[in-house]
């Protein structure tokens, strides 16, 4: 029995490197939920915003110098696709964070428990990035999912926040137990042996005929479970009430980490762990894909809530993004999606700092409230013109840079009809994002003529204004570099980079360290 134990032990403290940046996140989180005033005085809510930011950095930091490996009976393992989409939940986390701070000064409760639900869903979301096993898949995702339903009832005063949070968590609960089930069915067609996704890839290709309906279910119901957590249609029936009911910083957390992390499984799960029985899932992949570009933005030129519009935006983009997953191309596809996802996160974050600005003063809520904007707050509205016209992927900002490589990928996959689908879409959904630019410069706000002959002063906010100037001047500097943009992400930065150029692999585009079918893990 001594042995044993010293051999457990010894095996975990060999893996603990593996996992570090979400153990000093879960250990940091328990601290700051311990009773009393451990390190510094709960009711003092304006350090804790900057103590969390700090919190932040150093995880950055450890997930930057993880080493490459598996570990924990290789249930997580940490390579180029883990880290790059790692930092994308970091600094999701980051930006929410900055987003929060006038929403929980103005709350009466204490706030050092929302910055703590953020910090042990961002280490569910790090699991998730690197996990690969079914099991360890699962457990990530409760852990991330768990916390975000905390979150967006966090205002426990507002009806609004309390029933899109009840929501949420219903369906998310039915969604996971689907995503069990369709494990357990996997398991058993494997014969139950493993849920790992390299040995799950080889067993499944040489399951017997007779089993085929049973690894066709297994795959159709994890499918479901996954698709549910990026709200991909049909799976988005909450994404709408979610996104209107909970605290706007939460709404731009829920648009942007946890999708990161659900690609990133869904890029390992189906790009490598069910690599050998795609023929199961491509077809309704490529369905949900359509689906959800065409829904999305169809449904969202018909809002009139800024926060539902953004919502069903959101929808959209998952629909883009899946193409990366459907692609033949594991290094290829992993690579279109995480440049995709990082302009993502920085325009959609943007947008919702313009957001909550106006709710601060009482606007913001309706589409309406954003007339005159042009002309009150110059520097804001040409800030959120450039984060939504980026957003719709007009050249020449950065997002054409991002759908321009993910259309590309899969007209070279041969997916010619979806991306066909996906420019028809995109021009609906720049029909909607300039809709908002319309009411900015083109509509006079309620009450107010439009002025005659005065240029307006230049208003100015202490901390938002000049950042989202710079910001959407930054988003088209981007865009006119964009080309040195993607070689920064496709030479192989310190992020993306995993192991040195191969002959195998094209000049300048090392990619990820993905598994492949039938490859040794």
């Amino acid at each position: 029995m001594n042995g044993f134990a010293q051999g457990l032990l010894s095996a975990l403290l060999r893996d603990t490197h593996l996992i570090a940046p979400q153990l000093f996140l879960m250990v940091v989180a328990t601290l700051m939920l311990w009773p009393g005033d451990l390190f510094f005085n709960r009711n003092e809510k304006h350090k804790w915003a900057p103590i969390t930011l700090v919190i932040l950095a150093i995880t950055a930091f450890l997930v930057s110098r993880t080493a490459d490996g598996e570990g924990f009976s290789r249930m997580f393992r940490n390579d180029g696709l883990t880290r790059g989409f790692q930092m994308l939940c970091v600094a999701a986390s980051a930006g929410t964070v900055l987003l929060s701070t006038r929403l929980l000064d103005s709350l009466k409760q204490q706030t050092v428990e929302y910055y703590a639900l953020i910090l042990f869903s961002l280490a569910g979301m790090l699991f998730l990035c690197g996990a690969s096993d079914l099991i360890s898949v699962y457990f990530s995702i409760e852990l991330m999912a768990i916390c975000i339903y905390i979150l967006v009832a966090y205002l426990r005063d507002r009806a609004t926040s309390v029933e899109a949070g009840m929501k949420y968590f219903l369906l998310g609960a039915f969604s996971s137990g689907i995503l069990v089930y369709g494990i357990s069915l996997l398991y058993g067609a494997a014969g139950g042996t493993t849920t790992n996704l390299a040995d799950l890839n080889q067993a499944l290709a040489l399951t017997p005929a007779n089993s085929n309906l049973l690894v066709y279910a297994g795959v159709l119901m994890v499918l479901v479970g996954m698709a549910f957590k990026v709200a991909a249609v049909p799976f988005h029936m909450w994404s709408p009430d979610a996104y209107e009911g909970a605290p706007t910083p939460i709404t731009a957390f829920m648009a942007t980490a946890p999708k990161a992390a659900a690609l990133a499984a869904f890029l390992r799960v189906f790009g490598a762990g069910f690599h050998g029985v795609s023929s199961d899932w491509v077809l309704p992949l490529t369905y949900i894909a359509g689906a959800s570009m065409i829904l999305g933005n169809v449904a969202a030129v018909r809002q009139e809530s800024m926060k539902r519009l953004l919502a069903y935006s959101s929808i959209a983009h998952v629909g883009y993004m899946l193409l990366g997953v459907l692609s033949g191309d594991p290094m290829a596809g992993a690579q279109a999606v995480w440049l995709y996802m990082l302009i993502y996160i920085v325009m959609n974050t943007g947008a919702f700092a313009v957001v909550i600005y106006l709710q601060g003063k009482g606007e913001g809520e309706r589409i309406e409230d954003f007339k005159g904007l042009g002309r009150k707050h110059p520097v804001l509205a040409f800030a959120m013109m450039i984060f939504l016209l980026s957003l719709a992927g007009i050249p020449p900002l950065v997002g054409f840079f991002g759908k321009f490589y993910l259309f590309k990928l899969a007209i070279e996959q041969g997916y010619v009809t979806l991306t066909v689908i996906a420019l028809l879409t995109s021009a609906v959904s720049a029909y909607y994002y300039l809709g908002v630019v319309n009411q900015m410069y083109f509509k006079a706000p309620e009450g107010e003529a439009a002025p005659h002959g005065r240029r307006p002063g230049l208003h100015r906010h202490p901390c938002l204004h000049p950042g989202a100037g710079r910001h959407g001047l930054r988003a088209l500097a981007a865009g006119l570099g964009g080309e040195n943009l993607l070689g920064l992400v496709l030479s192989g930065g310190s992020v993306l980079r995993t192991h040195p150029q191969t002959p195998a692999q094209k000049p300048g585009r090392p990619g990820f360290a993905l598994l492949r079918a039938g490859s040794p893990p």
